[in-house]
């Protein structure tokens, strides 16, 4: 019996002719959780095996292949169709090759270390991407020494697991190796018309965003770019050239440093372990924020640990006396970049479960459904059957 042939049919204009064809109404569904199958004694479990389909399981169950559609019917994790049956180790293979070997992964830990804000004492925030747009394809991550000549383009920044996933990388050997990067926005690939005006655009609100980022994230450089007077002399405030000239003169000062790569996506971690408490998972927060040398938690006695204790100047309008602002660096640079909050420490990274052991792990635990007793099928099938044409 076809799955199919059970459906009703329905007339249909399908070319808009006022000419009706008799097809399968393919959107009736009937939740079957709602009846019988919700006693136990109607079905029981099936692990599937490698490689097994789901005629195949039918056939074994049951004696005929006919009846593999009701794996689907009920079982919420197969409501996808086929293409949540679970893989074949080979088709497995394959789907993280297609879907993930064309990706490498960069891990950037956050670190926090305190500055002079205006009225208030705070922190920066290096290695930090939250609510920057990596995404738009047109920005590449690039080897803060120009002569490596190392560069990638950007596919996404993972703010869950810090992980900046980058592809068509133009040197994998270097690329592995280097730790200090440049984030910047590609040249304009269009010479004239619509496409490089819209390019344009498109780069200009991209810096004012990035500028309002760095104004929240990297206050030594906004302000800086604010007390640069005599260079920005002749740009029109919020002005293209004035949103250029930041991009390239001020953004790519920030250096962000890598703390691991991955070469292919699916061997960077999908989730941590708690390594005081076995079983729990940790956040990707505590897996890295927790991991420092002995030096840096027995501090020597020139440095201190938490907030700056010393008040911001208000005389000038970026907040900063300028007579002071050298010995507000100075007390910046000695503070290490430990914030106060982190009270406990490891000696080393949470362990971590892999992309690709994850998926494992899932795609095993998908083989295991919920079949129909063999002497209930039959009338799970006539009972379906009425539903479906009711």
């Amino acid at each position: 019996m076809s799955f199919f042939s059970q459906f009703p049919k329905v007339s249909y204009d399908i070319n808009a002719d006022g000419i009706k064809t008799e097809i399968t109404d393919m959107f009736r569904h009937v939740d079957v959780r709602d009846g019988f199958i919700d006693n136990y004694s109607t079905y029981t479990y099936y692990e599937i095996a490698n490689g097994e389909r789901p005629d195949v399981v039918s056939n074994r169950l049951y004696g005929t292949p006919d009846y593999y559609w009701t794996f689907f019917v009920v079982n919420e994790t197969l409501k996808q169709g086929l293409n949540s049956w679970p893989n074949t180790s080979r088709s497995f293979d394959l789907m993280l090759e297609q879907d993930y070997s064309e990706y490498s992964v960069l891990v950037f830990i956050p670190r926090q270390y305190p500055v002079a804000r205006k009225y208030e004492n705070s922190f920066e925030m290096t290695n930090y991407f939250g609510g920057l747009d990596l995404a738009t394809g047109n920005i590449r991550v690039r080897a803060r020494d120009d002569s490596k000549n190392v560069e990638a383009e950007i596919l996404k920044f993972d703010d869950q697991r810090y992980q900046l996933w980058v592809h068509d990388i133009n040197n994998k050997g270097k690329f592995a190796l280097n730790r200090e990067w440049h984030i910047e926005y590609i040249d304009n690939p269009y010479v004239d018309g619509q496409d490089h005006l819209k390019f344009e655009d498109d780069r200009t609100q991209w810096t004012k965003e990035a500028l309002e980022w760095v104004r929240l994230n990297r206050t030594t450089i906004y302000y800086e770019f604010l007390r640069d007077v005599e260079n920005k002399q002749g740009l029109v405030i919020e002005g293209t050239e004035y949103y250029k000239y930041f991009l390239e003169s001020y953004f790519q000062k920030i250096v962000f440093v890598s703390h691991r790569f991955f070469e292919s996506s699916y061997n960077a971690p999908s989730y941590f372990l708690d390594n005081e408490y076995e079983g729990d998972n940790s956040t990707a927060f505590d897996a890295y924020s927790r991991v420092y040398a002995i030096e840096d938690v027995e501090l020597p006695r020139e440095y201190f640990r938490g907030d700056i204790d010393i008040n911001v100047a208000t005389t000038r309008i970026d907040g900063f006396d300028q007579s002071e602002i050298a010995d507000y660096n100075s007390i910046s640079i000695q503070r290490k970049f430990i914030p106060s909050f982190v009270e406990s420490y490891y000696s080393e990274q949470a362990k971590f479960v892999s992309i690709k052991e994850d998926l494992e792990a899932k795609d095993f635990e998908a083989r295991k459904i919920r079949v129909i007793r063999e002497e209930h099928i039959d009338d799970f099938v006539a009972s379906y059957q009425e539903k479906l044409t009711k």
